[in-house]
Order: structure tokens, then C-alpha cells, then sequence
């Protein structure tokens, strides 16, 4: 596996395409989310993909900052194909590593489908809002704060 890290600025139009190109199979396509996929957080972003051996998109999400003390991640997604192989941790491991040493004075706030709560806790958020409707589909707030170690 292959583990990039890529500022909008440094990815090839190849593989802003690639990016695009998953996040509306998942997000627009299969999960019908009706709202623009596409922001200009995407501009600030940092870009997190995970590549497998014949250099295939196999996991992606964003991280940006949302203010002077916190930092969020989105657009967590694993392609269908590539799904069942633990590749959600992985990234999310590897993502909250990344955060904490580019940013070791944030929070970590992150808005979940909340499906996925389980999930989240797993790597230390804590809920911190009630679950609120996002464009049709149930999310909550969640939280890691900024005492990690």
C-alpha cells in the first residue's frame, strides 16, 4: 500500500479526476446524496489516498483546517470494490497520525454519518452534538480533543 498525502495544488489532473470520479460514485451514486460534491474546501485541502500495488485509488478522504484550533476530515471513502479489507482504518489511522503531528495544538471535529458512530470511537472521537439531518441522511458531531498524546 501506498499512502499519499497532496495539497490540491500538487495533484495531477489525472488524479483530481480519480478523486472526483470516486467520491461521486460514492456519495452522489450510491449513498443519493443530492447536494454538490465538489467546494472549494477542496482547495484547501490536503488529499489522503491510499494506493494498492497496481496503483488504484483503494482509499481517500480530505483534511483541512477549520479554524486556529481545530482541523476536520471528510469525504472518508473506500471504493466498493476495495471495501471489507480493513482499508477504512487504515486510512483513518493514518490520517489522525498525520493530523496530530502537522497539527498537534487542534481538535479534531468531524461531522459522521451516524451509521458510523462505532466506527469513529474506535480512534477516540466522542460524540458532541445531537445527530442532525445533512441533505437526508442522519449525522452527529463528533470530537477528539487536542490533550491526545
Amino acid at each position: 500500500m501506498k499512502i499519499e498525502f497532496k495539497t490540491f495544488e500538487k495533484l495531477s489532473s489525472k488524479e483530481t479526476w480519480e478523486i472526483f470520479k470516486n467520491r461521486s460514485e460514492v456519495f452522489v451514486v450510491e449513498q443519493e446524496w443530492l447536494a454538490c460534491d465538489i467546494d472549494e474546501n477542496d482547495l484547501r485541502a490536503t488529499h489522503m489516498i491510499i494506493r494498492n500495488e497496481n496503483e488504484e485509488l483503494v482509499a481517500y478522504l480530505r483534511i483541512f483546517e477549520l479554524d486556529k484550533s481545530t482541523v476536520t476530515l471528510g469525504r472518508v471513502l473506500t471504493p466498493k470494490e476495495f471495501r471489507g479489507l480493513s482499508l477504512g482504518k487504515e486510512l483513518l489511522k493514518n490520517a489522525i497520525d498525520w493530523i496530530k503531528r502537522q497539527y498537534p495544538k487542534h481538535d479534531i471535529k468531524i461531522s459522521a454519518q451516524y451509521r458510523l458512530v462505532k466506527f469513529y470511537e474506535n480512534f477516540g472521537f466522542n460524540q458532541c452534538s445531537e445527530v442532525y439531518d445533512d441533505d437526508g441522511m442522519d449525522h452527529i458531531k463528533m470530537i477528539i480533543k487536542k490533550s491526545y498524546n
